[in-house]
């Protein structure tokens, strides 16, 4: 089963709508020879002229190594390179990350393992110069060094889409055309990815603007940084000003599109006690502060960031239970034709007394390979799969598979902390088992992930539980852009739900739950009307919500198997339930307690 996060795979995470390039002016027929060039990286002596010599065309891969698109390609730029390797044809990658050191850029050529020079273009002349405004954006030239080609790779990675395989391949195209001495039939397109961000540093900040150390920096800390700091799910840190210099374009157009700070229900604020979005005074002073190019102030006054426990954003747990072997992750699995398999691991350790969790932290130790991980605990002497038949190891159990459910990861999703009084069950002789869907990104890896639990001293007042509200015999038509799905769960003692949680794959659209009385009144609980697989949150509630016996939840959800879909896998085939990306599932999960 998939549970709330694909990368984009990992995705600022710059998820959402699939953010495209404007139209700059078309650099085609230019030449890259004249002007200023890229500097090499450390330890590389690549001059363009030579590079050149003796070959057909030349392919510039423009990108910043942080930016989630762009290394969603690499792969595909690596087998590129071995694809033309005897066709006349020179590689080289342009870094235009800000401000950064030659020493920076070789880490970089390093961390990528691309196979050709990395070159960084320091002042962004060149990158300007060919109108790169997004990356991950390609340029073929020909011998001479002029423009033939300026766009995107192929379509199947952009914010919020990726394809198994893409459905154009205007890269390959235009270096098959270039190499046989043919004009490229579609020579300038756009490009969707990380936008570059471009300072004036001659410009003077206007006065009255928010400064850095006045009015910006505690809203970066306070709703950014969770996510965007080492060894969390944020592509790049922000937890400084010159961290968050190199990506203010990139911010200004991710928070007025509201697609950052991540949050899809429609709601008003209150209501959830999670709600990330910044408030309007929030964004309006963000948005001064990035169009009057970013006015430090007096920085002896700058807020400190805020020191949080590394590894951890829940604080240093009671107990952490690791999974019991390391896996080792391909760098590619079946050439990419499917997604490799769901891995089964048990924990390394039994539980040894009856342990109340009041709070859980599902942690991968491989990020960038690691699509989700959910923790399921076995009763004492389950085994597995057994435990998982008759819908979740228990026959007649209202929960299904919810409840073996301990904690699960996602990109961007934060720990779980049970309200004071409540706490999840671990009994004595359980077994933890580690539910792994790994994504080979072109670099070999080993994981051993792991969780982390805190305890609570006593036995709470509450059990938490948690259940799955699902359709599991969903069968979604061709080309339906509109399809409805629904599933129900009725509830036989008086309940008190705590936080709701939709779950779909890439076809899903939209998200509704409702409180259905035993008089069949209709309560509308939580909307999400443009679901977005890439950001599945838990919707935490401020004030519980009381569910009387007799009464139901249900959900209702729209999915979306049509071409229209730039997320569809594969708009000609029914969709049926299935754990796997390109399959689907339709869950409405539900933290509860009985009263």
């Amino acid at each position: 089963m998939m549970f709330r996060k694909l990368f984009v795979y990992a995705a600022l995470m710059i998820c959402g709508s699939p953010l495209f390039s404007a139209d700059p002016a078309p650099p085609i027929g230019s030449s890259i020879l004249e002007g200023k060039l890229p500097e090499p990286s450390a330890k590389s002596d690549f001059v363009f002229a030579d590079a050149l010599r003796g070959k057909k065309a030349m392919v510039l891969f423009f990108l910043e190594p942080q930016c989630p698109v762009c290394q969603n390609y690499v792969p595909s730029i690596q087998r590129m390179g071995v694809r033309f390797k005897e066709d006349g044809l020179t590689w080289a990658a342009v870094d235009t990350t800000y401000e950064i050191t030659p020493e920076e850029v070789a880490t970089h050529s390093k961390d990528l393992a691309l196979g050709i020079p990395l070159l960084h273009d320091k002042d962004l002349a060149l990158t300007r110069k060919l109108a790169v405004d997004r990356v991950p954006c390609v340029v073929v030239t020909d011998a001479g060094g002029k423009v033939r080609y300026r766009g995107r790779i192929d379509d199947q990675f952009a914010p919020g889409v990726m394809r198994k395989s893409p459905t154009t391949n205007e890269l390959v195209d235009a270096i098959k055309s270039v190499i046989e001495g043919k004009d490229v039939q579609n020579p300038w397109t756009k490009t969707a990815g990380c936008l570059i961000t471009h300072h004036d540093k001659t410009k003077k900040p206007a006065l009255g603007a928010p400064t850095w150390a006045g009015d910006v920096a505690s809203i970066i800390y306070g709703k950014c940084q969770g996510c965007h700091r080492a060894g969390e799910a944020g592509p790049f840190p922000l937890t400084s000003l010159k961290e968050t210099l190199a990506w203010t374009d990139m911010i200004r157009e991710v928070v007025q599109t509201k697609v950052m700070p991540p949050w899809h229900a429609n709601n008003t604020a209150g209501h959830f006690v999670n709600d990330r979005r910044l408030s309007e005074k929030e964004l309006k002073t963000l948005i001064e502060w990035i169009d009057a190019d970013c006015p430090e102030g007096d920085m002896t006054k700058a807020p400190v960031a805020p020191v949080q426990e590394i590894g951890w954003r829940m604080g240093k747990p009671d107990q952490v239970y690791r999974m019991s072997k390391e896996v080792k992750i391909p760098a590619h699995y079946l050439f990419g034709a499917v997604g490799m398999p769901y891995q089964y691991i048990l924990g390394e350790d039994e539980v040894t007394e009856d342990r109340w969790v009041r709070a859980v932290e599902v942690r991968p130790d491989q990020r960038a390979q690691i699509h989700h991980i959910i923790v399921f605990v076995l009763p004492p002497g389950a085994k597995f799969p057994e435990a998982f038949q008759g819908g979740g190891g228990r026959r007649g159990n209202p929960d299904g598979f919810g409840a073996l459910m301990l904690g699960a990861y996602v990109p961007g999703d934060f720990p779980i902390f049970y309200p004071e009084g409540s706490a999840k069950k671990l009994a004595k002789g359980s077994k933890l088992l580690f539910e792994m869907h790994y994504t080979p990104n072109g670099k070999e890896a080993v994981d051993r992930s792991c969780v982390g639990v805190l305890y609570a001293k006593d036995a709470p007042k509450h059990e938490i539980r948690t259940r799955s509200i699902a359709n599991m015999r969903l069968r979604i038509p061709p080309e339906d852009p509109n399809f409805e799905v629904k599933s129900i769960s009725k509830f036989d003692k008086n309940a008190v739900i705590i936080s709701y949680s939709p779950h779909m794959h890439l076809r899903g659209k939209d998200f509704a739950i409702d409180l259905v009385s035993s008089e069949k009144e209709r309560t509308s609980l939580l909307r999400v009307p443009r679901y977005d697989f890439n950001w599945q949150e838990s919707y935490h509630l401020g004030q519980f919500l009381k569910v009387p016996a007799g009464a139901s939840i249900e959900c209702t959800a729209h999915f979306d198997n049509s071409a229209g879909n730039p997320a569809n896998p594969d708009p000609k085939k029914e969709i049926r339930w299935g754990n796997m990306t390109w399959e689907e599932m339709m869950i409405g999960f539900v933290d509860y307690y009985y009263e």
